[in-house]
């Protein structure tokens, strides 16, 4: 099944030399497509399925999550930790990853101004010309002893702390992101450039979506509850990298090529995610830029040797708002009969 799904798949890419895929095999286990009701229930999902597998002698190193876009990690590594299902994410995980860390430490800078290590990690990030001898200054308090221009500077970035600091007293934790996101001049830093940079710039965007679910409290309490459970994850992290021979593997279609697993959830596949269109981009693609697409996708159909999961989400949280989602193209090429479905919105299996 898994190998008819792929030649249908692949089929339909004309910018190539034509080729079928066989097997001495015959039928195997149902392809089965999840329909979640949004990213954290598609992630729950494949969490416990996964902890079944486990739970039921399989190896959790025989097990992988495969996603388009490296901000799709955090709600799955969220899930895992929550079932108790050992992970390794294959690259940097999501609370590790630079972009978050800065944008945390701005956090913590503007609410606390004795640490040196928060303010140390911000005050030149983005790049605003401020060097390491004044920054020696700054956390000696002796900013009086640099000159004018230095000054002026080292003012207008305490100035933003400030203001950091007001709103985080304020105003809902999402939107104290999204502040930080701007007014830093990470947003204009990020923006128009390259790959890395606008792949940093959704993982922002991911970050801004977790923080929605701590704005039904109070300010107070959604700062301090947010950082708590970011530096968890953080610590998490670093117990996780001691150990990473049987863990279920996390990562990115693309880090996937070569690999094969017995047990291969495919997520995320929904339209403008994948395939993969960047928010924004309103120039056409390119029919070779769509066959990669597609490639790419059979690439991670191919992975699986035994068990295939397509998971997608009916809405997806992006930068704090809520979006309607649909189905992937890709899912509805593949023949019917080789496959299962899961509805979670009215639980029907077909």
């Amino acid at each position: 099944h898994i190998i008819d799904a792929a030649n249908a798949i692949i089929e339909k890419n004309i910018c190539r030399t034509k080729k079928n895929l066989f097997t001495d095999k015959e039928g195997g286990e149902m392809i089965t497509v999840y329909s979640g009701l949004d990213e954290t229930d598609e992630s729950h999902y494949v969490a416990k399925e996964i902890k079944t597998y486990i739970q039921n002698g399989v190896e959790p190193k025989d097990i992988a999550v495969l996603y388009r876009a490296n901000f799709q990690s955090r709600s799955l590594e969220e899930a895992c930790l929550m079932y108790g299902v050992p992970y390794q994410v294959l690259g940097t995980k999501f609370f590790e990853r630079k972009e978050i860390k800065d944008m945390i430490s701005y956090l913590r800078a503007a609410i606390n101004r004795d640490s040196v290590t928060d303010i140390k990690r911000t005050i030149n990030t983005p790049v605003r010309g401020i060097g390491n001898v004044t920054i020696l200054k700054v956390v000696s308090n002796q900013v009086a002893e640099l000159p004018t221009a230095a000054q002026q500077k080292v003012y207008e970035y305490f100035r933003l702390l400030d203001t950091i600091k007001t709103k985080s007293e304020n105003e809902k934790l999402s939107d104290v992101f999204k502040y930080i996101f701007q007014a830093s001049g990470m947003e204009k830093s990020l923006k128009d450039s390259n790959e890395d940079d606008l792949e940093r710039l959704e993982n922002i965007k991911e970050l801004v979506s977790l923080t929605t679910k701590y704005d039904n409290l109070t300010p107070e309490e959604g700062v301090h509850l947010f950082l708590e459970e970011a530096g968890l994850m953080s610590d998490q992290d670093e117990l996780d990298d001691k150990t990473q021979e049987n863990k279920v593997r996390l990562m990115t279609v693309h880090a996937s090529k070569g690999l094969e697993y017995d047990y291969v959830f495919v997520t995320g596949l929904e339209e403008n995610l994948f395939p993969y269109e960047r928010a924004g981009d309103t120039e056409q693609k390119s029919d070779e830029e769509s066959e990669e697409e597609r490639r790419l996708f059979y690439v991670a159909i191919t992975r699986a040797k035994k068990k295939l999961y397509l998971c997608y989400a009916m809405m997806r949280t992006i930068f704090g708002a809520r979006q309607f989602r649909t189905q992937s193209e890709f899912v509805g090429d593949i023949p019917a009969h080789i496959t299962e479905s899961i509805d979670n919105a009215s639980g029907f299996i077909s």
